[in-house]
């Protein structure tokens, strides 16, 4: 079904930009139950689902999208439970059509690709309304296990390791659960109130979750490791790269991520109440990721959509590392773009506070060794920009505080160093997600925590040996076509 209101190339509605640029109500706006069902039947429903091949959690589409047909939302939503606590949330945030499961549809190739984002967000949203037993959980295993940091991946590893029958602890440095879900993307985007929900299904399981301690400062680690079985690292993205010119250091220049943290942390409506920035109405973003167009979408927000709100993009708009789907709303608001531009000094207004910007063009040398083209300086292409607040959103590496205090191994950029079995240097100690690698989508970091979390159970339960492949479990074991012929049964993992 492609809907006759979508804006653009995009298979849903939104919110008018003019009226959602000074508000954070969320834009996408949801099917309605017939219109889930009609587009749910036009799945074909494929021998080889390449759609679940593409799915970091191995999300069933295909028996989602075959009960939803029918409305049998109940059984549609069992099927996509089984391997994803943050329904609603991967539902919002996943970039469906960017290597994902929208990008991976057959039915793309001679139209519209499923629109399964919106019918996953209706499943999640018709559970809220219609609450359902949790996932099974096997029997007490009398087994403990401490996972630090409550973001995507803690959260995911949690749930998969309580459906074994371990007792689980969540250690969690910040006041609320949720990591990047909750601090790093705008309620315009992701609801608060959807996170706050599934993490709280997650605790209902019997997961415990404790905020406002920090491992390392609060307590030490080797406590934790004296009072549970294995420890699992999912402390995910914090250390952000800094800009290095001359006038960095000026008032109203800020990091993009803080100022995201900032503004929704403690929830946009108490940062509107006693707001701490001064934005101006010229506003620059400097990056070229999807924080740059948070950063930007949430400054015009901010201003009430008055301010000039521009992003400067190093690299061609076609290289982009951003979902499409974002860059288009962010049009739609008049977010301007330049692309092939490099911010060179900072100027100040004599009292110590960021006025200007000095900007050089660039444009595409010649191909490396690789044999990719990189942006150069074009000579004599100097340009000043009006700025009254300068947002940096140039990257995040790993958070390193943990590794740092406890003397855990590191790799690239002070990652944990990790085993293919997820172990670190530290006896009893796991780690995944962002800690290991850098900032990813929030549903690979689930990915991540998730297949840790298999290697903690067999650990702990002495299983080592017959490592259980996630692949084989719910994609063949578990899968569709077993369900269709009555022969499955939804229950806790198997050992």
């Amino acid at each position: 079904m492609v809907d006759p209101n979508r804006v653009g190339e995009f298979p849903f509605r939104k919110a008018d930009p003019e009226k959602r640029k000074s508000n954070f109500s969320e834009v996408q706006q949801p099917y309605s139950e017939q219109e889930v069902m009609k587009e749910a039947e036009r799945c074909l429903l494929c021998g080889t689902p390449v759609c679940i091949d593409a799915c970091p959690v191995l999300l069933d589409v295909r028996g989602m999208n075959e009960a939803a047909a029918r409305g049998d939302f109940k059984t549609s939503y069992e099927r996509i439970r089984e391997t994803n606590p943050l329904l609603g949330v991967t539902a919002r945030c996943c970039p469906q059509l960017q290597g994902l499961c929208e990008d991976a549809c057959v039915l793309k190739w001679s139209g519209q690709p499923i629109a399964i984002g919106l019918i996953q967000r209706y499943i999640a949203d018709w559970e809220k309304k219609h609450r359902q037993e949790p996932p099974a959980i096997a029997q007490d295993t009398g087994k403990k296990v401490a996972v630090i940091g409550a973001g995507p991946a803690g959260l995911a590893a949690s749930a998969l390791l309580r459906r074994y029958g371990h007792k689980v602890t969540i250690f969690e440095a910040s006041n609320t659960a949720g990591g990047t879900a909750w601090y790093g993307v705008p309620d315009y985007h992701l609801p608060k109130e959807v996170l706050i929900d599934e993490v709280e299904k997650v605790k209902s399981m019997g997961v415990e979750i404790r905020t406002n301690v920090t491992i390392e400062k609060e307590l030490p680690l080797s406590k934790l490791l004296e009072e549970n079985d294995a420890v699992l690292i999912t402390t995910g993205s914090r250390d952000t790269v800094n800009i290095d010119i001359p006038g960095s250091n000026l008032d109203g220049v800020i990091s993009g991520y803080e100022f995201l943290e900032t503004v929704f942390s403690d929830g946009v409506e108490n940062y509107l109440s006693k707001p701490k920035y001064n934005l101006g109405n010229e506003i620059l973003v400097i990056g070229g990721g999807d924080t740059s167009l948070d950063c930007a979408r949430t400054a015009l927000r901010l201003t009430k959509g008055k301010a000039n709100v521009t992003i400067l993009c190093k690299n061609p708009k076609t290289e982009l590392h951003v979902d499409p789907i974002m860059l288009q709303e962010a049009e739609e608001e008049g977010v301007k773009f330049k692309f092939l531009v490099q911010a060179m000094s900072i100027q100040d207004d004599g009292n110590g506070h960021v006025t200007e910007a000095t900007i050089n063009n660039l444009h595409m040398g010649d191909p490396d060794d690789s044999g990719k083209k990189q942006p150069v300086i074009t000579p004599n292409s100097e340009i000043k920009m009006k700025c009254s607040a300068l947002l940096i959103a140039i990257g995040r590496g790993p958070n390193s505080f943990l590794q740092k205090n406890a003397g855990i191994n590191t790799g690239k950029r002070n990652s944990i160093a990790i085993t293919d079995e997820f172990k670190t240097s530290m006896k009893k100690v796991f780690a995944a997600g962002d800690v290991t690698s850098g900032e990813t989508l929030i549903v690979k970091a689930m990915e991540k925590g998730r297949e840790a979390a298999q290697r903690v159970h067999e650990s702990v339960m002495g299983l080592e040996s017959s490592h259980v492949s996630f692949y084989e479990r719910y994609y063949t074991d578990m899968s569709y076509d077993k369900m269709m012929k009555g022969k499955e049964e939804l229950g806790p993992p198997p050992d």
